[in-house]
C-alpha cells in the first residue's frame, strides 16, 4: 500500500493514539527516506515503530521492510525496542523486529 494512502495514515494516527493511551510519548517522523513511521517513550522504554497498513495479515509485502530494520537492529543502530505494527481489516498485528527477522508478539489481554 502507497505511504501516503489514506488507510496509511490512519493506521499511524490509530497507533498515535494507542501510544498515548499507554502513556508513551511520542514524535512522527516524516519524509521519504525515514525509517521509523514513529518514536514514542515513556519513562522505562523507547519504541521505534513502523506502522503498515495491509488487506491481510501476511508479512511478505513487507520483506524489504523488515530485512532493512533487521540489518540496524543487527548492528545496534536502533533506539530502543524496534516494532513494525501491521493493521489490517482483522485488527492489528504486533512484531518486534529482531537481528534475524520478525516476531509476533501477543497482546495481553
Amino acid at each position: 500500500m502507497a505511504a501516503d494512502s489514506k488507510a496509511s495514515r490512519c493506521a499511524i494516527w490509530f497507533a498515535i493514539h494507542d501510544l498515548k493511551t499507554r502513556g508513551y510519548l511520542t514524535d512522527r517522523c516524516c519524509g521519504k527516506n525515514r525509517v521509523f513511521d514513529i518514536i514514542a517513550w515513556n519513562q522505562d522504554s523507547v519504541l521505534g515503530l513502523i506502522i503498515r497498513s495491509a488487506r491481510n495479515q501476511a508479512l511478505t509485502s513487507f520483506h524489504d521492510d523488515i530485512a532493512h530494520i533487521s540489518a540496524l537492529v543487527q548492528r545496534n543502530q536502533t533506539p530502543g525496542k524496534t516494532e513494525l505494527w501491521l493493521y489490517h481489516p482483522g485488527g492489528r498485528s504486533r512484531y518486534q523486529i529482531l537481528p534475524g527477522g520478525a516476531m509476533l508478539l501477543r497482546e495481553a489481554k
